[in-house]
């Protein structure tokens, strides 16, 4: 009897092994199809034709359109605010978000997002920050744009045009740990994200690199291509396109 007790423990831990890295693989498999929709959203986002309405971006009557707004569409925040009827966000009160009904929240991370009305997201219009699961290129959002006469340069908002559809190994949203954003420092937004490169840039030392490795080790990335990767090592991943940043104005 001890024998076969024994033999059922160790079966139970085996297939409890087996079935824990089947929920660890089911939840990479949708984050990348959440990831993929997101790419999707952007591509049509980015086309002048091909999205009705770009919030902010539309209103000073200037060519392309702010990667902020198209974050906040994704989240129905700001000028694209979105919540069933019958919510409290008529009296200012924050909304929780619903993890099956949104593609901005990993399925391994933390679930318990809201969003507060009538707010963007530069200001922490999506909290708690520490439970931020994706995150978009910061580079896409802040150029590193150097000065004259050699002094630092300086993080410069960037307006997005369609061309950007052009760069197809561009990572454009991935797997963020909000948590490890408020380490670096309390006031960081883990709404974008960056690694450092061989540039002497305002991302040499770092501070903006918080990548999530949640899904068996490995970070989930979407790409302007529409494509998704999984890199044990995302910031020195081959082909990987860290680098570019769209033109000041």
């Amino acid at each position: 009897m001890l024998v076969a007790v024994a033999i059922i423990g160790i079966l139970v831990a085996i297939m409890s092994t087996s079935l824990a890295r089947v929920r660890a693989a089911g939840k990479s498999f949708v984050c990348k199809n959440q990831l993929k929709n997101i790419a999707f959203d952007f591509i049509i986002f980015a086309d002048d034709y091909g999205h009705p309405w770009r919030g902010g971006s539309d209103q000073d009557g200037q060519p392309g359109f702010y990667i902020e707004d198209f974050q906040e569409s994704q989240y129905k925040i700001a000028e694209f605010w979105k919540v069933k009827s019958g919510s409290q966000s008529d009296q200012g009160a924050a909304v929780k978000i619903k993890a099956s009904e949104q593609h901005m929240i990993c399925p391994a991370g933390e679930p318990d997002l809201e969003k507060v009305p009538s707010t963007a997201c530069r200001n922490k219009a999506v909290v708690p920050l520490a439970n931020v699961s994706k995150g978009f290129n910061m580079r896409l959002d802040q150029a590193s744009v150097s000065q004259p006469n050699g002094t630092a340069p300086n993080l410069t908002q960037v307006r997005l045009s369609k061309r950007i559809t052009a760069y197809f190994m561009v990572p454009l949203v991935f797997d963020v740990d909000g948590a490890a954003a408020l380490a670096i420092n309390m006031e960081r937004l883990p709404y974008y994200s960056a690694p450092r490169t061989n540039a002497w840039d305002n991302y040499a030392n770092g501070e903006f690199w918080f990548p999530s490795l949640r899904h068996g080790g490995r970070c989930n990335a979407a790409f302007v291509g529409g494509h998704v990767l999984s890199s044990l090592h995302p910031e020195s991943e081959p082909g990987w396109d860290w680098k570019y940043q769209p033109p000041a104005n």
